[in-house]
């Protein structure tokens, strides 16, 4: 009978530690996408910051040059 409730003890440890396992792989998945879906955020976001800085620069230097432009005319 110690026999028989030794193997049903294992058995039930057994199913835990694998029960654990599939929860912590199941968590590091969880957590990996995620991070990969905010990584493309943050991606996006910077392009976005890129292309407002080029649009600022290109408007900047035609009036920039604008008064420059002028001066000369004068």
């Amino acid at each position: 009978m110690d026999e028989q409730k030794r193997e049903e003890y294992l058995a039930r440890k057994e199913e835990e530690r694998l029960r654990r396992q599939d929860r912590l792989r199941l968590t590091a998945g969880l957590a990996e996408f995620l991070a990969v879906v905010g990584g493309v955020a943050v991606c996006l976001i910077l392009v976005l910051l890129i292309v407002s800085l080029f649009n600022w620069l290109r408007q900047d230097a035609g009036s920039t040059f604008s008064v420059f432009i002028d001066m000369f005319r004068r």
